[in-house]
């Protein structure tokens, strides 16, 4: 059976750009030349995708998740375009989604799989798999444990890096931070602000006091109100995501201040939104829509495998200047 590194190899292309361009990923930007090639190597190699070889099976899936997390559009924009991921693939096949917000005192049975989306404590996963009752469990989401649960994320901390690496490489040390509160079982090392700060640390010209932290993604316009009360502003600002970054730059505009002649911004998530701010906003572009597909994949090669080993996807993510952020002057 064709894999995909056969295509790779094939249409002499790396493996994520056959990956990519197999799920018909809309954030990936490629050539239609390199489009063709990897569709050619496919098809010439008879390569069929995970959820395809299954196709005449029916499969009833649970996806896990916070209700506020599709509260809001613009707040959880994140969120609402991995489900899209997820609702593409099972409109394509036969895959039912049972929607699952609350797993408490309640039992799941004939389920084939399931999928908890977000970040929760481990006690909280715990609870849920409980209650599930499978053994075909999926994490979109920082996992708490790889041996158990296969898992689709992305290197927050290379994500961030690539952010910094940025802005340090256009002359900026003094650089801010606003966020949002994260769950205390995170690990420092998936912590936001603490991979912000450890790198920050070894420049001189940084100052603790300018780490912002707010309830919730609608923080944006309030922190960065008190960081401009507190004074003087630094010549950057790196924010953990885009829904506060917006909300910042509301602040910004509502009072006249000019970004970025004032000091750079940088996002995180890629928000639908992000090109349309004033200015556009630079920020991390995170596959969402992507992930979403890729953890439906994995979990159907799981059940129908009856895979005992776990598996670790971690996308890609992209660094998208635009007009917010400038070299220091």
């Amino acid at each position: 059976m064709a894999t995909i590194k056969d295509i790779a190899l094939l249409a002499n292309v790396s493996t994520t750009t056959v990956s990519r361009v197999l799920n018909n990923d809309q954030s990936f930007s490629v050539s239609e030349i390199t489009r063709s090639k990897v569709l050619e190597a496919a098809k010439q190699l008879e390569y069929k995708t995970v959820v395809a070889r299954y196709n005449k099976k029916y499969y009833r899936l649970a996806l896990v998740y916070k209700p506020d997390i599709f509260y809001s559009h613009l707040e959880n924009d994140f969120h609402f375009s991995i489900r899209n991921g997820i609702d593409k693939i099972c409109s394509q096949y036969e895959i039912d989604i049972v929607n699952v917000f609350n797993t408490s005192n309640v039992t799941f049975e004939n389920l084939h799989g399931a999928i908890i989306q977000g970040n929760y404590t481990n006690e909280e996963i715990n609870l849920m798999v409980s209650s599930l009752h499978t053994n075909n469990i999926l994490i979109i989401g920082r996992s708490p444990n790889d041996n158990k649960y296969d898992n689709v994320w992305f290197d927050t901390r290379r994500a961030i890096h690539s952010a910094l690496n940025y802005l340090t490489d256009l002359g900026h040390r003094d650089i801010g931070y606003l966020g949002s509160m994260e769950s205390v079982d995170l690990e420092m090392d998936d912590r936001r602000d603490q991979i912000f700060l450890r790198y920050m640390s070894k420049f001189p010209e940084f100052k603790s006091s300018r780490i912002y932290i707010g309830e919730n993604l609608k923080s944006g316009y309030k922190l960065m109100e008190r960081a401009y009360q507190d004074g003087p502003l630094p010549s950057a600002f790196f924010v953990a995501n885009d829904p506060i970054a917006i909300g910042a730059l509301d602040f910004l505009k509502e009072n006249h201040i000019p970004v970025p002649e004032t000091f750079s911004i940088v996002g995180f998530d890629g928000n639908q939104l992000a090109p349309y701010t004033t200015p556009p906003l630079t920020t991390v572009q995170i596959p969402t829509e992507y992930m979403g597909r890729v953890a439906i994949q994995a979990l159907i090669e799981k059940i129908e495998d009856a895979r005992h080993l776990t598996k670790k996807v971690l996308v890609p993510t992209e660094l998208i200047i635009r007009e917010s952020s400038r070299s220091f002057r």
